[in-house]
């Protein structure tokens, strides 16, 4: 049976196998276990300490039956039927124990107590996923890759965005305007509306659907509970397509397993800042569990207003014509999660949710916009075994006020819609030694902007498959083939390919080899952008001698995706009995078919035209001495009236090098001291005549930190902070330079005890007033102080 979904008149076949996992998966979870006539109790205690653990995940092995720790730190397994177990504890930050010949017999209760030790530092057992779409050591990773675990972004969660939680990492370019306005990239060429770094939350990319940016403020749960975030550095687009241009971030949240209990946080600082999180998650038995995390926050921004007669924050930016909403920014969320974990590991997940945007500013190409109202509603499903991942996804923006162009003082609407499906197969063969990934995927994208920025709707799929082979000719070697095929609506055939090897030459030392292509496409907006950017006054020219000659900003629909084609060596090494890790990452890039900023004259599908007779040669090229500025993007338009356009081209070639050098020290079981530094070059190749190509970013930046954490005590404590090298800066209408700054963040925590946690985070912490995107705001200090109650 094949089972299609009909979006907009369009016909999607969502692949069999999807809806095929789903039904046996419905299928094994009604295979309940009969009901036991025995109980296990206990009492669960941490081995240092004494002190009694709550919500610790009590599994019997190989069946779906467990329970979790109350707030004494005893657990209760009922039902249990006669036989021999084997009980799993397990707790995030604890190490995993297991109790084996456990005996239940009928309509008795045996009682198991345990102790559960604290996780020790292990550098050399840190996994990553997101390399190679499956678990493997750090060191054993094709890529250069950066991790946060949970530990460190709870100590961080009041720091505001996700992107601050990685900003001292190496090779980040990162750039703020407000309180959620980031721009997070790697190895050069950011921008207003950054799309070269694929960003992923449980399998559910993160990118709008016209512009294509990050978006920071739509995600549906608090900073903690993230369980781990991967940043991987370097052309992605052979495992992951189109936008994994520079890079990708996965992200992972907590499963309902790793968060039961409730918890209460309450926080407040600076700027107004008021904010509310509530989480709940516990087991239904049989298997199911679940979380809902519900929340609130309220703050002032650093943003200003920039209309006629008011002061600008620094030299170079212009007038706008609307002022920004004088209304706190507020950002309110709801989620919910249900898993089902099946008795072979298998895992069944349904969550979905739903973020409310108000009162927000946002830095583009086109100027600054004021998001006076946003929707995002998102929903997702998906299995995950040994052998196969399935999701389908889906997620909508909705404007239901109109958001504010603050240049013009026009109205943009945005209504949009994505869903994707997407299959993962993987297996290895002759122990480990070879190893596959197949995948497919496909997206749906539907569009409409109420003829504000775009004229009519667009819809448009993105369909892809990739395969990855593994070999390991010995335990110490390890070469990687991935090819990836993608064909879109409005363009051909892409394929993406990645070759690497990685040697392990001793034990914790390994070296690798990459080389990658990867591709990013146009955006919609670049596609088929038609805004109303301005008015020019050409009337002694004889232009419109009856009034202003309107300015269109148009999008191109002959443009081509840009192109990367990347090699990398990196190192890995683990020193001074695992206390020691150094990355050591060089890279050379080939950038074709730029996209450049607006310019004019660039369209093919707007011929120069409209000039009076006998000016055409002058009006073409404009006379400097005369104070005649060139006008190329002079033509006439379909509707017969004579305008200026701006739009885009495919123009640029930039060849890059870099180097990416990175060291974490632990001084002892307390103090963990990091540091790196990040050095970028460029060589423009080719350029469109009357753009600005610049990468954006620094050819030299600094990142350190130094981390105190006493699990015993409770308190844990990091300093940290970057230093970015002066650089220029240009993307659309913006057009300057930015300032050196160094900047440092604080963050603290004390667990009182297992109920109670203070938390502190002071971003910009000798307030040093600095703007790091140009024609963004002048970041100030926000201190914010937080407290946890957990029960």
């Amino acid at each position: 049976m094949r089972f299609i979904y009909i979006l907009r008149n369009r016909f999607f076949v969502i692949p069999k196998f999807l809806f095929a996992s789903l039904t046996i998966m419905m299928f094994l979870s009604g295979q309940i276990l009969a009901q036991g006539n025995g109980t296990i109790t206990g009492h669960i205690k941490d081995a240092n300490t004494g002190e009694a653990l709550i919500r610790i995940n009590v599994i019997i092995s190989g069946t779906t039956m467990g329970a979790a720790t109350n707030l004494s730190g005893n657990y209760n397994i009922i039902n249990v039927p006669v036989g021999t177990y084997t009980l799993v504890y397990s707790l995030i930050g604890y190490e995993t124990l297991k109790k084996s010949n456990i005996s239940v017999s009928a309509n008795q209760s045996v009682e198991v107590n345990a102790e559960l030790n604290s996780t020790a530092l292990e550098l050399g057992n840190v996994s990553v996923y997101a390399a190679s779409r499956r678990k493997e050591k750090i060191t054993e990773a094709p890529a250069a890759v950066s991790v946060i675990g949970m530990e460190d972004i709870r100590l961080r969660s009041n720091v505001g965005g996700i992107p601050k939680l990685l900003e001292s990492e190496p090779g980040i370019d990162l750039v703020q305007s407000g309180v959620y306005d980031f721009n997070l990239n790697t190895r050069g060429f950011n921008s207003s509306v950054t799309r070269r770094v694929l960003v992923i939350l449980d399998g559910r990319d993160l990118g709008a659907a016209f512009l294509g940016q990050q978006g920071w403020a739509d995600i549906s749960i608090p900073l903690e509970d993230l369980a781990n975030l991967e940043f991987v550095r370097g052309p992605g687009s052979a495992l992951y397509g189109t936008n994994a241009f520079n890079g990708v971030l996965n992200m992972t949240s907590l499963s309902p397993r790793q968060a039961l209990g409730t918890k209460l946080k309450i926080s407040g600082g600076e700027l107004s800042l008021f904010r509310v999180d509530i989480r709940q998650a516990g087991l239904l038995g049989d298997g199911w569990s679940y979380k809902v995390n519900l929340g609130r926050m309220q703050s002032n921004n650093w943003d200003r207003n920039r209309t006629a007669g008011s002061i600008l924050a620094y030299p170079g930016l212009s007038n706008e014509l609307a002022n920004i909403t004088p209304d706190n920014m507020k950002y309110t969320y709801g989620s919910a999660r249900l898993d089902y974990d099946f008795a072979n590991g298998a895992v069944f997940t349904a969550q979905g949710g739903l973020t409310n945007v108000k009162n927000d500013v946002i830095v583009t190409g086109i100027g600054r916009l004021n998001i006076i109202e946003g929707n995002r509603p998102w929903a997702s499903i998906y299995y995950t075994s040994k052998y196969y991942f399935v999701q389908a996804w889906m997620q909508k923006r909705t404007t239901p006020t109109p958001i504010v162009a603050l240049a013009s003082g026009g109205s943009l609407i945005e209504n949009s819609t994505l869903y994707q499906v997407e299959g993962q197969y993987n297996h290895s063969f002759l122990d480990d030694q070879v190893r596959i990934i197949l995948g497919a995927s496909q997206k749906i994208a539907h569009i409409d902007m109420e003829n504000t920025a775009m004229v009519g709707t667009k819809d448009y799929t993105i369909t892809g498959g990739y395969a990855q082979l593994e070999y390991k000719p010995f335990k110490q070697l390890k070469f990687i083939a991935t090819g990836r095929v993608d064909r879109t609506s409005y363009e051909k055939s892409r394929f993406s390919p990645r070759a690497a090897a990685v040697w392990t030459f001793a034990q914790g030392q390994a070296l690798r080899f990459s080389f990658n292509k990867a591709f990013l496409l146009p955006s919609t907006s670049e596609y088929f952008l038609r805004v109303l950017a301005g008015a020019a006054d050409l009337r002694a020219l004889g232009i419109n001698p009856a009034g202003l000659t309107r300015v269109f900003a148009m999008g191109n629909t002959e443009l081509v995706p840009e192109e990367i084609e990347g090699y990398e060596i990196g190192y890995k090494g683990i020193f001074l009995n695992n206390k020691l890790f150094i990355t050591l990452d060089g890279y050379s890039n080939k950038v074709n078919n730029f996209i450049t900023d607006l310019l004019q004259g660039v369209n093919p599908a707007f011929p120069f035209g409209g000039a009076p007779a006998g000016l055409s040669d002058l009006i073409l090229h404009g006379s400097p001495a005369n104070g005649i500025p060139a006008l190329p993007g002079l033509t006439v338009l379909p509707s017969g009236e004579t305008a200026i356009v701006i739009s885009y081209a495919n123009k640029g070639q930039v060849d890059e090098r870099g180097l990416e050098l990175g060291f974490n020290y632990y001084m002892n079981d307390y103090f963990l001291i990091s540091a790196n530094w990040s050095y970028f070059d460029y060589e423009i190749k080719a350029q469109q005549e009357g753009d600005i190509l610049l990468p954006n970013n620094p050819k030299h930046k600094f990142g350190y930190s130094i981390r105190y954490r006493d699990s015993q005590s409770g308190f844990e404590a990091e300093l940290s902070g970057r230093t970015v090298q002066a650089f220029d800066w240009a993307a659309g209408v913006f057009v300057g330079r930015i300032p050196e700054y160094t900047l440092f963040n604080l963050s603290a925590g004390y667990k009182i005890n297992q109920n109670y946690r203070l938390g502190l985070s002071v971003t910009n912490l000798l307030d040093r007033q600095s703007y790091q995107i140009f024609g963004g705001s002048i970041v100030g200090r926000q201190l914010i102080g937080s407290l946890t109650v957990s029960f």
